[in-house]
């Protein structure tokens, strides 16, 4: 029983990350281009290390915020996804080109990617 627990939990983590690499954000802020083509081959640990320590200059930046909740959720850390998404949606609002070559308001993409969030914890 535990495995199967433990393997329903693994999907649902895996359709959130993968859902997510849909919105990255490769256009409008340096993170863009120094952490898009991590999170686009799913490698979200170099993801992760790129951008977290972008701190203080890129503490507002809704581009850096959501792609590193990207990062967070490929990498099963939700609690931090949710926080980085929740920190995006009320930072300074922007246009964003994303990777599926969508532009979106930056608070549009981070309330969809904390809807993400929701429904695959929903899911387990």
């Amino acid at each position: 029983m535990a495995a199967i627990v433990g393997l329903a939990l693994a999907a649902s983590m895996s359709n959130a990350a993968a859902a997510a690499s849909d919105e990255v954000v490769v256009v409008g802020v340096p993170d863009g281009r120094l952490a898009a083509p991590a999170l686009i081959a799913r490698d979200y640990e170099k993801a992760a290390r790129r951008l977290a320590p972008m701190w203080p200059e890129g503490a507002n930046d809704p581009a850096r915020l959501i792609n590193l909740g990207n990062a967070y959720a490929g990498l099963g850390r939700m609690k931090d996804a949710r926080e980085a998404y929740r920190s995006a949606r009320f930072a300074p609002e922007s246009t964003l080109l994303l990777a599926n070559g969508e532009a979106a308001s930056s608070r549009d993409v981070a309330r969809r990617a904390l809807d993400r969030l929701e429904a695959s914890y929903a899911m387990r």
